[in-house]
């Protein structure tokens, strides 16, 4: 099945950063993500409580980023994908968090991708294409 479900650049706020001065203010942040259902579209329907409501993972996204003590994106990135894994039924899970940080850098990125297995555990993989 290579069906997926996408949030691109999603506007989030945070305090994030090792160092007091980053962690004064929220900072602007943009996650990308993509996953996959475990339903097939098709067996979907028009049915919202048979898919997941990219409403509410775009919301969960919020919250995580909101409530983290995380100074690390590697960090951040890490508790995002646990809590997206962990509330919805995805079979594969796609993450890129975005920081603005440096001066002379349009950005800095970390990237995540997630599978649940056989036995509903999650392994992290490292990203084999880009979001």
């Amino acid at each position: 099945m290579n069906e997926w479900i996408e949030i691109r650049e999603l506007e989030v706020e945070g305090r994030i950063g090792v160092l007091e001065d980053e962690r004064k203010n929220r900072q602007k942040m943009l996650v990308s993500l993509r996953f996959q259902a475990e339903m097939a579209f098709a067996e979907v329907g028009d049915q919202l409580e048979k898919t997941i409501d990219y409403s509410v993972v775009a919301a969960e996204v919020q919250k995580v980023v909101e409530s983290s003590g995380a100074h690390l994106i590697e960090k951040l990135i890490s508790e995002i994908g646990d809590a997206l894994m962990a509330r919805f039924p995805m079979r594969c899970l796609e993450l890129e968090l975005r920081k603005f940080i440096l001066p002379n850098a349009r950005f800095v990125s970390v990237k995540s991708n997630r599978r649940r297995t056989s036995e509903s555990r999650t392994e992290s993989t490292v990203p084999t294409e880009k979001i």
